[in-house]
């Protein structure tokens, strides 16, 4: 017959290896989310009005004019 065998180990984490790691999964997850907003937003502005017209906005909005 098997018998468990049952052991009491410890488990050494560092808080602040679990806290990095998770932020930065969460800071690559938010940057791929702000990267596809941007694209899907651009991709409908060049649909809408043609890529003439945005280069033409682009221009009005730095210099002013």
């Amino acid at each position: 017959m098997k018998a468990p065998i049952i052991t009491n180990e410890k488990v050494e984490t560092e808080i602040t290896t679990e806290v990095m790691t998770f932020s930065l999964k969460l800071g690559v997850i938010l940057c791929g989310l702000i990267g596809f907003w941007a694209a899907s937003c651009l991709l409908a502005g060049l649909t809408r009005f043609g890529a003439l017209e945005m280069l033409r906005g682009y221009i009005t909005a730095i210099t002013g004019v």
